[in-house]
């Protein structure tokens, strides 16, 4: 008879980075089977497959781009070169991101490369979402890409556009989790099309498991902790710094943004996910100046009404 393992599993996805995430689920299976799951609902399955796809984007976007000086662009057409097909918008795509490896080759270093990049070229990469579908709405294009090219240069380049808008990528405590509403309207597509489209030197988020490091009885607390969190959270009351304590204390250097536990009715298990930032980015900063004010208050009002 084979041996039954059971453990729980930290995994960090992008550890390391500005913005990483965390999922913690239990491990349990005879040594060489997989545990059978039950075969799920079309609609429960496509839930799943979305949220997985979503952040699997959002993690491509953390290891690739950096907040502050790569680009988010919006790229549309105008009427004399609207297009009739997302394959037409590839084509365009296609034709418009050579020209840009044309004139990335030929610019001066960008400050950021100046300063942290001892004034080389930083490799050219991108990853673009296709809004729109055949015969509905109007084809736009959701651009990231590595920053060095002026807003005016890229719509130089572009040349069929209504609108474009070049910004540098910004983020929220959550990180780009708002860029990934893009994956999510594009409704079915056709064999062969994809959600998204990428440069091939594009970098696959580094993932740190560890196995055992936290028990089931450490799990079922940190649930129960994260649900009356979001409880408050809910009632719009904002938790204490103390509140976090116990999970930033396994992440040092970060700060908690989100976090989820789904119990498992079939299982009796706890699925736990969190999304953290590091304290040295801008929101990190924000958060950072927050909580001093926070103390700060909490100490005043004390002192104010003195001890019981």
């Amino acid at each position: 008879m084979n041996a039954m393992v059971s453990y729980y599993r930290d995994t960090v996805h992008n550890p390391g980075l500005e913005y990483c995430d965390v999922t913690m689920c239990r491990c349990k299976a005879k040594k060489g089977q997989r545990r059978s799951l039950g075969k799920p609902t079309k609609e429960s399955q496509e839930l799943v497959n979305e949220r997985n796809r979503k952040m699997a984007f959002e993690r491509m976007i953390v290891a690739n781009f950096a907040e502050g000086r790569d680009l988010w662009v919006l790229l549309t057409f105008d009427e004399g070169h609207k297009p009739e097909s997302r394959a037409e918008v590839k084509a365009e795509m296609d034709k418009f991101l050579r020209r840009v490896k044309r004139a990335w080759e030929k610019r001066e270093p960008s400050a950021w490369e100046a300063e942290h990049n001892k004034g080389r070229l930083l490799p050219l990469k991108h990853v673009y979402v296709i809004e729109g579908h055949d015969g509905g709405k109007r084809f736009h294009v959701h651009l990231n890409i590595t920053g060095g090219l002026s807003e005016q240069r890229i719509k130089e380049l572009w040349g069929k556009a209504q609108i474009v808008n070049a910004r540098t990528l910004q983020a929220s405590e959550k990180g780009f989790e708002a860029m990934t509403a893009y994956v999510s309207k594009q409704g079915g597509l056709e064999k062969g099309e994809h959600h998204w489209y990428a440069s091939r030197n594009m970098v696959k988020p580094e993932t740190a498991e560890h196995n055992g490091q936290i028990g089931k009885d450490s799990v079922e607390e940190l649930a129960k902790e994260i649900e009356d969190i979001n409880a408050h959270i809910g009632e719009g009351v904002v938790p204490t710094e103390e509140r976090f304590a116990a999970i930033e204390e396994r992440y040092p250097g970060y700060y908690l943004a989100e976090a989820s536990a789904v119990h498992i009715e079939q299982f009796g298990e706890w699925v736990i996910h969190l999304k953290l930032y590091r304290k040295d980015t801008e929101a990190g900063k924000r958060e950072t100046r927050r909580r001093r004010d926070e103390r700060r208050d909490i100490a005043a009002r004390r002192a104010a009404f003195g001890a019981l």
